[in-house]
């Protein structure tokens, strides 16, 4: 009797549904997305993407069945300077006429320290599909979650200013890109 109770048990057990990750719904302000880069003389400035979408399903508790999809309008990422806003859509730059999207996606998630995580994911950007490492704090407090994060890409590795604009006489290869989302339990 005891052995069938247990297979029972056991059963049921393996029945009962998982307990759900929970979906986030971001919070889509102007400075959620921005980076910083150089021009070609070394001065520094900075942009934002304002129009995205993301898809949150993250649990600190259930890393393995975490998973951020951000699809972001290439449209919508200027630097409020005249010039610089006029050439990014171009060819040579985001291309936005044939690359209208970018697409950062991550389903591996490490837990680095209190409130310190690693998200292991790929970015698309112009065609190009490269692995990033986007390490970032995660806060939640009640349905509230905040999160800030940081990482630096090569432009030319997605082919943004290849060609005569891959000259760091042109604009510094490195670009800094900073996350700083505000979401709630959806």
């Amino acid at each position: 009797m005891i052995r069938f109770t247990t297979i029972c048990l056991a059963f049921l057990a393996g029945a009962a549904p998982a307990l759900a990750v929970t979906n986030w719904a971001a919070d889509a302000t102007p400075g959620t997305i921005t980076w910083e880069g150089t021009d070609g003389s070394g001065k520094s400035f900075t942009g934002s993407c304002s129009t995205f979408v993301a898809d949150i399903a993250f649990d600190p508790e259930a890393l393995d069945e975490s998973s951020v999809a951000v699809t972001i309008d290439m449209v919508s990422c200027l630097t409020g300077e005249m010039q610089k806003d006029e050439y990014l859509p171009q060819e040579g730059w985001f291309n936005v006429e044939d690359y209208p999207k970018a697409v950062f996606e991550a389903t591996s998630f490490s837990k680095k320290d209190d409130g310190q995580y690693l998200a292991e994911g790929t970015l698309t950007l112009r065609g190009e599909t490269k692995p990033v490492m986007l390490p970032f704090a995660l806060d939640i407090d009640g349905d509230k979650a905040h999160v800030t994060g940081e990482t630096t890409l090569n432009r030319l590795d997605f082919g943004v200013g290849g060609g005569q604009l891959a000259s760091p006489d042109v604009a510094g290869p490195e670009v800094t890109v900073r996350i700083d989302l505000a979401a709630t339990k959806s």
